[in-house]
């Protein structure tokens, strides 16, 4: 900072010392008391300066630049703050990321014999757990056949049991007894029904070659009957079949007499409907072409409302910008107006940058 503490210079008004100003930045409302005095300090210089002397005009311009010297440097202290600010938050920022991987490391590290242990058992436990199924009770029932129900015995005989179960030892062991009592329960279950099936089966076979024996004597007195009944029923169906040609004969002329009378019906009833419907047609297509007509005489008539509106309110526009430009002209004019005589080019200026010429703004 070039500034030096409450001292004023030739391009700046006096300023607080870095540090002091600092302190004003970063507490609440702190500025407040500096503007303040800055404030009163350049109004009190500036009712000793009149605009209307060259002097007077060249006071004041100083003083103003010297506010915007002031401003700029507050804002360059400002600036400072806010960058040392923005280091100062990215070094913790990178310090909290260094510090949470390592000790993140070291947490996981210090725990990972845990971990592992922990693991190690967890399969353990579930290795036990999943052998524990070859003794459920569900995997066959009496209803199975024998030779799987064996099956399922050999399996559980199969197994070892001991000090290798480790804590699960005892309870293999009674789930092994329970399930071969239960499983050797169910293969007498099964054999026994298998025999039993086996002896219905052979008396079945037997009342079945019994029944066939007695349906095939059946069935030869029965063809023997049935012969002498087909021969009757042919000589009565050879009689009425020549009464049904006959009779079909006639019902042929009804029905052709009955065609002929129904054809001309039909034509007559055709020819009507196509003359209906032709009329009908006719109507409707009368009118689709009106009322097809009457929607393109409308859009004309929207077409041309339209375009005589957007004219009107085209025409409205550029009258009303040409009255706001000339009341402002007018403004402007009798503003200048006013100054004619005496003013001088100063003058002028003057009455730019003090606002005294309406709708004209000096940026300073």
């Amino acid at each position: 900072m070039r500034n030096k503490p409450t001292a004023e210079t030739s391009t700046a008004l006096a300023l607080p010392a870095a540090t002091d100003l600092a302190a004003l930045f970063k507490s609440e409302n702190g500025l407040t008391g500096l503007l303040d005095k800055l404030e009163a300090t350049v109004k009190a210089e500036a009712e000793n300066l009149d605009a209307s002397t060259q002097k007077g005009r060249d006071g004041l311009k100083s003083l103003a630049y010297k506010v915007s010297q002031s401003k700029a440097e507050m804002d360059r202290q400002g600036l400072a703050l806010t960058e040392k600010a923005r280091a100062e938050i990215a070094a913790v920022n990178a310090g909290r990321k260094a510090a949470t991987e390592r000790l993140d490391a070291l947490r996981d590290e210090t725990k990972r014999p845990v971990t592992e242990w922990e693991a190690k058992e967890a399969a353990r436990v579930d290795a036990h757990k999943i052998a524990l199924k070859a003794f459920d009770l569900d995997r066959a029932t009496a209803q199975d056949t024998p030779s799987h129900i064996r099956e399922v015995i050999a399996g559980i005989d199969g197994l070892t049991l001991g000090s290798s179960w480790d804590e699960f030892e005892e309870f293999a062991e009674a789930k092994s007894k329970a399930a071969l009592d239960k499983y050797r329960a169910d293969l007498v279950a099964a054999e026994k029904r298998v025999a039993d099936e086996d002896e219905l089966a052979k008396l079945r076979a037997e009342a079945a070659e019994r029944a066939k024996r007695d349906a095939e004597e059946a069935e030869r007195k029965a063809e023997a009957e049935r012969q002498q009944e087909a021969a009757r029923r042919a000589e009565q169906e050879r009689a009425e079949a020549v009464k049904r040609e006959a009779e079909r004969q006639a019902q042929i002329e009804r029905a052709r007499e009955e065609a002929s009378r129904h054809a001309a019906e039909a034509a007559k009833a055709e020819a009507e409907r196509a003359a209906k419907e032709a009329a009908e047609r006719h109507a409707r297509e009368l009118a689709e072409a009106k009322a097809r007509e009457e929607r393109a005489a409308q859009a004309e008539r929207d077409r041309i409302a339209a375009e005589q509106k957007a004219k009107d309110d085209a025409r409205a526009k550029r009258e009303a910008d040409q009255a706001h430009r000339d009341r402002i002209r007018g403004d402007i004019i009798k503003a200048l107006e006013s100054m004619r005589g005496a003013a001088t080019p100063g003058d002028i200026a003057d009455a730019l940058m003090g606002g005294k010429i309406p709708h004209v703004e000096v940026t300073i």
